[in-house]
């Protein structure tokens, strides 16, 4: 739709055009040059200096596009995503004149017929708005304003048009010279539709109420009074200013240590319950989103800002997820390509023999018995960098949300390991695992509890693994220096929970896959 609407009005384009090639031009020559000569890696960080110089100068839409690239290390090597990095910070802010002309248009009326009080400067920056501080007249509430950059919308749109073009060109020359097989086309088509949506604030104040809803319905109490979300008013909410309840706070990664592992649990929480039992996760979880209350009711909550960007998993994909964590565990190679395979990682003709000792080498030693000792203090992105080296030799894809699920899951482990050095992710979500699979219905959980929970040789059930598992379900795990690896299933933790928690569990409907299991396991015993 784009392209067709640009394509009747070339003269406006012109000086989107010249612009962009004035200041992109030098950038791409060298590209090509060091491609051709044999030099991008060892080019490569200056390169993506220039490329991240450039966009600034380019303006939002390639700031923004900059931000989605840092996420995705199926497109781009280590350091350029470290370089990109530098766009989540430094944004430069438009005129107050400008903010308050965009508020008057979108409301109708002046600020100071709606506000009692204004800040004179904004409260934070982003690449397509910025936030100030009021208060409103009528009610007197103190209220963020949230103010779309001026003329955010055209501008995106002649961007976004360029870069469509420039991928027809990109895309043939780069799987011409490399064996780069990335669908730049349908990653650009991808992006503008993420883009279009932020560009309405209202899609972010209804995926604000949304995820309160959602979590209303799927946290436990004791949880939900632990957190968040700022409301939106939806009335005084329109598609280029967004008013929602004011918080006074500070950003979690700036708090001590203490404070840092007592507020991650709850967002730990709060992102596996997005992810597992929900399929609806905020995909920018990053520092300046998260924040513990400083005051008023609701001081010492942790605080969770901004829903432009937010993703879906579906059903089947939760299970998988679920499925194939279950198989890294377990060392099940074949299972989980397929897993791969069916999230669509690899293709269906991928050369699974081929493959299983390149991700053996890769993975074994993030695994109980595969060395693990020496990765105690391995985190989540150094396990995606080393996927990175699966990439080089077996080509993969992935899909949009798992792009934002890893930015998710690296960010929160990112903040956690300033509280807690040896915090692992991947460890802390196996409670969650284990209840997603005992509350699943699905054929594909049940297999995976079965293969979770029996020697595939005797063929009988494993009572360390069972035991592990009982503790899991009641957010029991093994720390760091008890575990052997990311994903260890054996680890019994040395402050178990009580023995009548555990038998209260087995009562409950929670369990009600396990019984049957047990049930089996006991007759067999009596039996001999």
């Amino acid at each position: 739709r784009i392209a067709n609407f640009w394509d009747t009005k070339p003269g406006e384009l012109g000086e989107r055009w010249s612009r962009f090639l004035r200041i992109s031009t030098p950038f791409i020559t060298r590209f090509f040059y060091a491609l051709l000569n044999g030099r991008l890696w060892e080019d490569e960080a200056s390169l993506a200096s220039q490329a991240v110089d450039n966009m600034q100068e380019l303006g939002p839409t390639f700031v923004k596009l900059g931000q989605v690239l840092s996420i995705r290390p199926d497109v781009l090597p280590p350091k350029t995503m470290k370089e990109l990095a530098r766009l989540q910070d430094d944004i430069e802010t438009f005129s107050n004149e400008e903010a308050r002309k965009v508020i008057e248009k979108e409301m109708g009326k002046p600020v100071d017929e709606i506000f009692s009080s204004f800040s004179e400067e904004p409260i934070a920056a982003a690449s397509l708005a910025q936030v100030y501080r009021a208060t409103l007249r009528e009610t007197g509430q103190e209220v963020a304003v949230k103010v779309q950059r001026p003329g955010a919308l055209s501008t995106v749109s002649k961007d976004l048009y360029v870069l469509r073009r420039l991928a027809d060109v990109v895309q043939p020359l780069i799987r011409r010279f490399t064996a780069d097989e990335t669908d730049y086309i349908a990653l650009t088509e991808t992006f503008a539709e993420g883009l279009y949506t932020e560009l309405d604030f209202r899609n972010e104040a209804l995926n604000a109420l949304r995820m309160e809803e959602l979590l209303k319905e799927s946290l436990g109490e004791s949880s939900l009074e632990k957190i968040i979300i700022p409301r939106p008013l939806m009335p005084l909410t329109t598609r280029r200013v967004m008013l929602s309840q004011w918080v006074n706070g500070v950003k979690l990664s700036t708090l001590p240590k203490e404070e840092i592992q007592e507020l991650i649990a709850i967002g730990q929480e709060v992102f596996l319950t997005q992810l597992l039992d929900i399929g609806f996760f905020h995909g920018d979880p990053h520092p300046g989103n998260l924040l513990k209350i400083t005051e008023g009711e609701d001081a010492g909550k942790l605080c969770l800002l901004d829903f432009g960007l937010v993703a879906q998993v579906p059903r089947k994909d939760r299970d998988i997820i679920v499925s194939a964590v279950v198989h890294l565990g377990t060392q099940n190679w074949e299972a989980l390509i397929e897993d791969f395979q069916e999230l669509g990682f690899l293709s269906e003709d991928t050369d699974k023999d081929a493959l299983i000792p390149i991700m053996q080498r890769v993975l074994k030693p993030y695994l109980k018995g595969g060395g693990a000792q020496a990765f105690k203090n391995a985190n989540f992105q150094a396990l995606t960098q080393d996927l990175l080296k699966v990439n080089m030799e077996v080509k993969f894809s992935i899909p949009p949300y798992v792009s934002l699920l890893a930015r998710s899951v690296a960010t929160l482990e990112g903040v956690a390991l300033q509280g807690d050095p040896g915090y692992q992710i991947v460890a802390m979500a196996y409670p969650f695992v284990i209840r997603r699979l005992l509350k699943n219905d699905s054929r594909l959980s049940f297999s995976a509890l079965r293969e979770l929970l029996y020697d595939p040789h005797t063929r009988r059930m494993r009572p360390q693994r069972l035991a592990t598992m009982l503790q899991a379900s009641l957010g029991v795990v093994a720390d760091a220096d008890s575990r052997e690896g990311f994903i260890d299933f054996d680890s019994v933790p040395k402050d178990s929970a009580p023995v009548s928690e555990v038998v209260k569990f087995l009562l409950s409907p929670n369990a009600s896959k396990l019984r049957p299991l047990l049930n089996a396991e006991l007759a067999y015993g009596l039996d001999l």
